[in-house]
Parts: structure tokens; sequence; C-alpha cells
């Protein structure tokens, strides 16, 4: 659809939502005359008890019953059912075609009732039907189709009553009645400019109102992210500066003495000291640098087609000495066929070696660690980190995947770390078009599940003997 056509329609239904309205206002004002009709129907044949018979007195009465009855249908039916702009002109048909046959059955009253050469009488019909076209004027003017129903048919009717008897009087009468017909016409136009700018500017308010709340949680929502950059950034300073400044005060600390030349018989001791916290730091420093770029949507992914059975093995060769001084038992779990993955080496290796390392750093000694990778049946693929350790508590498992975000389980290990290392594999995973799953609890170890999309698995590899 062109821009044009869309602009047209988006007019073509807010021009029906407007009638629509304009209908429902002037409906609105009729709800009494079911009670009202009837009662004013009486008192009129009441009135006219000195020339008409009874049975013309009831033969009126019933038509305009009869009339009142369909009018009230629709009415009660389109202010129940609320019709949406798309029905507006099915709805708008019906009520004008109810409402133009009761003005005729109520305007019935100008043949029944009207006596010839009788002037009180003939006064007297006019009187009510100018009464009535006042009325009607006052309550359907909202809806221009209905205002312009009543104006024609009672306008009509006052018209032609004093013309059918002739003579120079009547046709002034007749003159005067399509005066006041035009005029009531004219407060109709005017009522109903009244009512369309009222409705136009309920409009304008509701779109301001919504607008203001769209602004409101806008700004909300803006507010709430400057609420957590903010404490990103103040957790951020609060845990890196400990972090950062620990292997910097030993690479200083040490350097200096073996700079000073007091301790040269530990400088082999001192400069392993040196070497091992200038790793660490760097470690620190390679974690916020791939989180950065995570977060910022700049993690570039060099992808391969990649064999797991070599890649776990060289992840897990990695960590077997940290496992074997914590009398950690490391083991994979690989199919013999199993199928390569496409993606990044490096982040796939990132990935491994910081579950592993988790799985380490809690899992107590005689302890096992299990690598699983294993085809799903929906064409996914899943690799499994699986420890024995003390676990996770249920209320700390969204926290951990959180930047900087520990676990109640970290406070009984010295080996804390920085709380980077699960955002970055949850980010790594997410950037491969993954998922990541963890399922723990306390004193019963941990399983942390990556899940690889179909589009990833290549294919199966031959047959070769488990690792």
């Amino acid at each position: 659809m062109t821009d044009t056509a869309a602009i047209a329609t988006l007019k073509d239904e807010q021009a029906a939502r407007l009638a629509l309205d304009e209908l429902r206002l002037a409906l609105g004002n009729t709800r009494p005359n079911k009670f009202m009709i009837p009662c004013l129907a009486a008192l009129i044949c009441v009135m006219f008890l000195h020339w008409e018979t009874p049975l013309t007195l009831v033969t009126w009465f019933g038509i305009v019953i009869v009339g009142l009855v369909p009018m009230q249908v629709v009415v009660h039916g389109f202010l129940r059912r609320q019709p949406d702009p798309g029905e507006m002109r099915t709805w708008r048909t019906r009520i004008v075609i109810a409402n133009a046959f009761f003005t005729i059955c109520w305007s019935m009253l100008a043949p029944l009732f009207w006596i010839h050469g009788d002037s009180f009488n003939q006064v007297l019909v006019i009187l009510i039907l100018a009464c009535t076209l006042a009325g009607d004027t006052a309550l359907m003017s909202a809806s221009r189709p209905l205002s312009t129903t009543g104006s024609i048919v009672y306008g009509i009717a006052i018209v032609a009553l004093p013309l059918t008897e002739g003579g120079a009087i009547y046709n002034t009468l007749a003159l005067v009645a399509l005066c006041y017909m035009l005029y009531m016409y004219y407060l109709s136009r005017q009522v109903h400019n009244t009512a369309r700018s009222m409705l136009e500017l309920r409009y304008e308010k509701n779109d301001l109102i919504e607008a203001l709340e769209r602004s409101k949680q806008e700004s909300d929502i803006a507010r709430v992210r400057a609420e957590a950059a903010s404490r990103s950034k103040s957790e951020f300073l609060a845990n890196m500066s400990h972090e950062l400044r620990t292997p910097l005060n030993a690479i200083i600390g040490f350097s200096e003495m073996i700079h000073s030349g007091g301790f040269a018989h530990k400088t082999e001791e001192y400069s392993k000291l040196i070497r091992d916290s200038g790793h660490h730091l760097l470690t620190l420093i390679n974690d916020i640098l791939d989180l950065a770029k995570i977060e910022a949507g700049r993690m570039t992914l060099h992808e391969t087609d990649l064999d797991l059975h070599v890649l776990i093995s060289e992840c897990l060769t990695l960590m077997a000495a940290r496992a074997q001084a914590g009398w950690i038992t490391l083991h994979a779990d690989i199919p013999a066929n199993c199928p390569k993955l496409h993606g990044d080496e490096r982040a796939l290796k990132q990935i491994l070696l910081n579950l592993v390392s988790n799985a380490v750093k809690f899992t107590p000694p005689e302890g096992k660690i299990i690598v699983s990778a294993c085809p799903q049946p929906d064409g996914s693929f899943a690799l499994c980190v699986i420890d024995n350790g003390m676990g996770i508590a249920e209320s700390d498992q969204k926290r951990v995947f959180e930047n900087f975000g520990q676990g109640r389980h970290d406070i009984v290990t010295s080996d804390k770390g920085t709380g980077l290392g699960l955002p970055i594999v949850k980010g790594l995973v997410e950037a491969h078009d993954g998922r990541v799953t963890l399922q723990s609890a306390l004193g019963e170890g941990t399983r942390v599940t990556i899940y690889m999309p179909a589009s990833r698995v290549v294919s199966a590899q031959p047959l070769r003997a488990a690792s």
C-alpha cells in the first residue's frame, strides 16, 4: 500500500469513527423516548377528544407505537454493541430508515387530526408539529442524517397543511412555516458543528493524553536505563579497582625488590610472582575488553568448521593441571560420530574454558567434571559442562549471568573472580545465535548447557574412538 493510499484509509477510518460517535451522541439523547413518546401521544389523544372519534385516536396512537418499536430496537442494539468504524455505513442506514419510519408515523397526526374550517384545531396541529420539529432538532442535531430526516418530514407537514386550505392567511402561514423549517434546519447545522467540534476536541485530548503517557513511559524507561548504566559503572569501578590494583601492586612491589638488589637470592621466585600477576592482569583486561565488545555489538566472529573432539580435548588439556591440583577428575563424553560445528574457534574455546574453570573453582577435592556434546532431536546441538560441586541457589541463578554478578556460593571460596565469566559465555553464545541454560541446586552440583542452532551443525564425522 502506498503512502497516499494509507493516508486515505486512515482518513476514512477517522471519518467513520466520527460518524459513529455522532450517531452515539444523538441516539443517547433518545433513550427516554421509549417512555416519553407513548405518554405524549396519549396526552395528545386526550387533547383531540373534542374533534376526533376514539377509533381515529386509537389508530394514530397505534401507528406511533408501531413506528417507535423498530427505532428503539435499533437504538438499543447500536448502543449495546458499540460497533467499529467498518460497520458505520450499515448501522447508519438502519438507524436513518428506522428514524424516517418513526417520523412518518408521528406525522400521521396531520392528515388524521386536521379538520378543515376549524382554525383552533388547525393551529393546535401545526403547533404540535412545530414543537416536534424543535424537539427533534435539539435531540438529533449531533447526527446530520438523522436531523435532516426530521427536518424534511416534519417541515413538509407544517408547510403543506396550510396550503390545503388556501387563501391569503393560510398561504402566509405556510410561508411562516417554511421560514421556521429553514431556521430549524440552520439551528440543527449549528448544533451539529458544535457537537462535531466537541468530539474532535475530545479526540485531540485523548491523543494528547496517550502521547503524554507514551512520553512518560519512554522517559521512565530511559531513566531506568540511565540508573542501570550508572549502577553498572559504579559496580565496574568497585569491582575492577580491587581486581586491577592487586596484581599491579604485586608487579610493582616485587619488581622494586628485584631492582633494589637486596633480595637477589629470591629473584626467580619474585619473577614468577610478577609473571603470574601479569597474566592475571592480562586476563582481567581481556575479559573487560571482550565484554565491552559483546555489549557494543562489535564482536566479530571468524567462523570455521570445528572438530569438537579436538576442541574439547584442547580445553581439558589446558585445565588439567589446575584440576589435578584440586584432586578433580575431568572427563569428556562425546559421541564417536559427533558432527562438526560452524563457529568461532577462539570464542567456543573461551566458552568451554570459562565454564570448566568455574566448575573446577566450585568443585571440592575428588569431585568430577564432565564435558559432553550431543545432537538434539530438533537438529540443534548441545554442549554441557556438569560438575558435582556445591551448586548454586535458585535465587542466585539469574544473578550469575549479570555483569559482575556473583552468587552466595562465591563467599565460600577465596578465588571469587570478577563475575564476568558467565556474562561473557552468554554473550558469546548469543553471538552464535545460541542460548545458555543453567540447572543447579545447593549441594547437588551444576549443569550448564549451551544450545547451538541447527544451522551451525555441519555434518557427522566418520566413526572414531571417543576420547
